[in-house]
């Protein structure tokens, strides 16, 4: 194969499709991507197996064919290349390429690109299109809560239940639980699929902020097509629990807080409280709610936040980086909890929204110390 490409387009074609390459392969092959020539234009593909990503790059084509390339070496190197054309050139009887890019050149050493495994296809019986910008949103609303357990592997990605012009995205870890729910333009049939954690991170990585993706869904695997990508990732097997029964269906204690107050006193309070097992506590006092946390070898932090109440007063603890995690994701002005016990689940609400909550379990208060502020 031979062609001539921008700096630019070869440099992000290697970038992008090297978000499918995992560091613990132990087949060279998958440490590779592969480059196959089309009329006017260059695929750039990478797998690991689980996940698998091209996409598609303008080239002069002067002569066609496929070559592999060392993903991290070619990016390197066509990064410090000076910006102009790139000519690559392949030498099909010892499969080496030649990247040049005047006054520099150098010659690589690929692989066979015939044992490159090729990227599956998603049939389009299952599927569905979308914003971008959309669905973005939600699986930044939800991914932080997947689990870290390899032992419970169902719990390692985001569940996709597509049913309808609905679509509802959650992840749990049993200490949180995030639940967005979008409405889909376009799509056909319904599925509930667990996208591994891995998967919907470099998805988010590659996936522009405007334009259309549309998702194919199969029983093993999903397909996300953006318009200048493709990503493919292999399911999580199993049944994903039943989530609807862990959120509270009633509470009577209700706090609203301005969001941006909030965030800032659960940071500051977090300082000391990573010293306590992430613990903060909250306790309500009048028009107030009172944030602290305290560790014996640093000290004690203590502020007060104004709060719209509603119901009895009570003394709740938190893991701070939980709550972080939601905080972080509110684009509302106030944010609600809804609470009945100390020891009871509470549910996390963006004021005005109804289409996103997390659930998240509390802690112990009095291990923290904390009863007598």
């Amino acid at each position: 194969m031979k062609a001539i490409l921008t700096k630019k387009n070869l440099l992000e074609g290697i970038r992008t499709a090297s978000h499918a390459i995992s560091g613990r392969t132990a087949l060279p092959i998958l440490g590779h991507v592969l480059l196959s020539s089309e009329e006017t234009t260059i695929r750039v593909s990478a797998t690991d197996h689980q996940i698998g990503v091209s996409t598609v790059i303008p080239a002069q084509v002067l002569a066609p064919g496929e070559l592999t390339l060392p993903a991290s070496v070619a990016a390197e190197i066509v990064g410090a290349f000076p910006e102009a054309d790139v000519i690559l050139e392949s030498d099909d009887t010892n499969n080496q390429v030649r990247l040049r890019c005047p006054p520099a050149e150098f010659n690589l050493v690929g692989l066979p690109p015939g044992d490159f495994p090729g990227l599956p296809e998603v049939p389009d019986d299952v599927w569905f299109e979308m914003d971008t910008k959309q669905l973005r949103a939600g699986l930044k609303r939800t991914v932080f809560a997947c689990s870290t357990d390899e032992l419970r592997t169902i719990l390692l990605g985001v569940l996709f239940n597509f049913q309808g012009d609905t679509l509802k995205l959650v992840a749990t870890d049993t200490h949180r639980l995030a639940v967005d729910t979008r409405m889909v333009p376009a799509g056909e049939g319904q599925a509930s699929a667990v996208v591994p954690q891995r998967a919907v991170s470099e998805l988010l990585k590659i996936m522009p902020d405007e334009g259309t993706v549309r998702v194919h869904i199969s029983e093993r695997q999903i397909m996300f097509r953006l318009p200048e990508a493709t990503l493919v990732a292999a399911l999580i097997e199993g049944q994903f629990p039943n989530y609807e029964r862990v959120i509270p269906a009633d509470f009577d204690k209700r706090w609203v807080m301005p969001t941006e107050l909030l965030t800032g006193a659960v940071r500051r309070a977090s300082i000391v409280a990573r010293q306590d097992m992430q613990r903060v506590v909250f306790r309500s006092r009048g028009e107030k709610v009172a944030v602290s946390a305290r560790a014996g070898a640093i000290g004690q932090a203590y502020e007060e936040v104004e709060a719209v109440r509603e119901g009895d007063d009570l003394e709740i603890a938190f893991n701070c980086g939980y709550l972080m995690d939601v905080l972080n994701v509110v684009e509302t002005d106030g944010v609600a909890f809804e609470m009945s016990q100390s020891l009871s689940p509470a549910v996390l609400r963006p004021v005005g929204q109804d289409d996103y909550l997390c659930v998240v379990m509390p802690m112990q208060v009095q291990e923290a110390g904390l009863s007598d502020y």
